[in-house]
């Protein structure tokens, strides 16, 4: 973990993490711990059909396994949850509201910053369950949740592809929908750094460098900036989260170490942070194109560190991108933040999502139509 996990912060935030289905349950858990770890308060949940994790997942406070002895499972059959959770819809909520840090018409201090992160993904109790739960959030609360939603890989069946294009639509741009700021993590991209590992240690350390980078920025969002520029603080970082950010958002974690700290001073950061995009974020997208979004940058302190900074915020001209800019005399150089509101025409893997699951439905409906076509001449 960064050595930002090491500091002590004055200001405090609340973070509800529920999890839901067995990725987001398991990429959760992790998160509840560098949480918790960190002296963040937390409140935790994971929903799932059944407890069929191993190992186990042990951190969550609450959880709630809603399948049955006739249905323990549903795979991929994501209207098969729906209709679950649906008949169950008073004992979810029941769990849910443990969670939550205010209602609707609650008076509430300014200063009361709290946020509620739903971690799902492609699978059927992943997919259905994200938008169930998102949904009961917004309208107990009146504000959308943040989805943190871990997009399947490119060879993952069709009918996965089809279950995340349905989420995805549903929580971020159906009207009928909660419209939450969704943030992107692709699974491809991740597992591609851990690529000469078996698939199941490099699954893991996908898991743990997506819970780190998520960590990491919340902590460097508590960090007290003393430049008199750039000096966003912990509610710049909670606007990237708020209604304005419905669309896209991506994760930034850039970690540099140099062989001195006069090396460190010289760097032109701005090249380096736009350069190595690919490799420190969470998606490959057009952050530029953000709405919202908070960065905090640590550097060597230098006359130039200000400089760079206005060249990175310049590149946002479309957005309202809030910066830290904190100095350190190590010869590291740290960048965290979270990029929101990005429209989906800026994210191709977006749309590959989507292409895939319209094709997977257009092959169940024409299986549908010949298996009926058959049918009716067997009569």
């Amino acid at each position: 973990m960064s050595w930002l996990k090491k500091k002590l912060f004055k200001k405090k935030i609340s973070i509800a993490v529920i999890g839901v289905g067995n990725a987001g349950c398991r990429i959760g858990d992790k998160l509840v711990h560098h949480l918790r770890e960190s002296r963040i308060t937390v409140k935790s949940l994971a929903i799932n059909q059944s407890d069929n994790f191993d190992p186990k997942v042990n951190n969550f406070a609450d959880h709630y396994w809603f399948g049955s002895k006739d249905s323990p499972s549903s795979d991929y059959e994501l209207e098969r949850v729906l209709e679950q959770l649906t008949q169950n819809e008073q004992q979810l909520q029941d769990h849910i509201e443990k969670v939550l840090f205010y209602k609707k018409h609650d008076r509430r201090d300014v200063e009361d910053l709290a946020l509620h992160l739903i971690v799902g993904s492609g699978g059927g109790a992943g997919s259905a369950g994200a938008m169930k739960v998102s949904k009961i959030i917004a309208e107990q609360t009146g504000v959308p949740p943040t989805v943190i939603f871990v997009i399947p890989e490119k060879n993952e069946p069709s009918l996965v592809q089809y279950n995340s294009a349905r989420a995805l639509h549903y929580l971020g741009f159906d009207y009928q929908g909660p419209n939450c700021p969704i943030i992107l993590f692709d699974n491809d991209k991740l597992l591609n750094l851990f690529k000469e590992e078996t698939i199941e240690i490099a699954l893991e350390k996908s898991n743990e460098f997506l819970v780190d980078s998520l960590t990491t920025t919340i902590l460097a969002a508590l960090q007290e900036s003393t430049h008199e520029e750039f000096n966003a603080d912990l509610t710049d970082f909670f606007q990237s989260f708020t209604e304005e950010a419905r669309g896209l958002g991506v994760i930034i974690s850039l970690d540099k170490e140099f062989e001195s700290l006069e090396k460190a001073q010289s760097i032109r950061f701005s090249d380096l942070f736009f350069n190595e995009l690919d490799e420190s974020s969470s998606l490959t997208a057009d952050i530029t194109r953000a709405k919202l979004g908070f960065l905090a940058i640590t550097s060597p302190t230098t006359y130039q560190a200000t400089f760079e900074t206005r060249k990175i915020v310049k590149k946002f001209e479309r957005g309202n991108i809030k910066v830290s800019l904190n100095s350190i005399d190590e010869p590291i150089l740290t960048i965290r933040g979270v990029i929101t509101g990005i429209h989906p025409d800026y994210v191709e893997r977006f749309w590959e999502v989507l292409e895939k699951g319209r094709d997977s439905r257009k092959k169940v409906v024409e299986t549908e139509e010949k298996l009926k076509q058959a049918y009716m001449k067997l009569e």
